[in-house]
């Protein structure tokens, strides 16, 4: 999908989306997460602390620059607009911690059950995060540009 046409992304993500839609949830945040692992990386994309900044679900995939913090954000926007968000996602967030002099970009889904982007195309759960990682921030739906009038 990364080496599309703008268009063309646009319509295929639409597509995943919908594909994932008729999954089990373990199957769609599988193949959500395998899908984000391999979006081309860019070092710097999207600050942490600058949340009103972040671009919408559609500018993002238009853009088509991921840091490791925009395909946190890329997993997010995917699962929030599928039907699992209103089906089978009780809350949905994204989580940065801080350790070991890295940030890790985390997607948390029903309460971290399922933790997205901790480990490279993997899922955990909340018993992955360790003593030694520090909580540095929480983004909710709430935070986001989600105006999807």
């Amino acid at each position: 999908m990364w080496n599309l046409n703008t268009d063309e992304r646009l319509r295929h993500w639409r597509h995943f989306r919908k594909e994932i839609s008729t999954k089990s949830l373990e199957s769609a945040l599988k193949d959500t997460v395998n899908l984000w692992s391999y979006a081309p990386y860019v070092s710097h994309y999207l600050h942490p602390l600058d949340v009103s900044d972040w671009p919408d679900p559609w500018t993002l995939v238009h853009e088509n620059y991921y840091c490791d913090l925009a395909k946190s954000l890329g997993m997010f926007y995917t699962l929030y607009l599928s039907d699992h968000y209103k089906n089978s996602v009780t809350d949905l967030e994204i989580r940065i911690y801080s350790g070991n002099l890295d940030q890790f970009n985390t997607v948390w889904v029903n309460r971290g059950k399922y933790i997205l982007n901790l480990e490279f195309n993997a899922i955990v759960n909340k018993s992955s995060i360790t003593n030694d990682l520090k909580l540095e921030s929480t983004v909710s739906i709430d935070q986001l540009k989600l105006d999807l009038q």
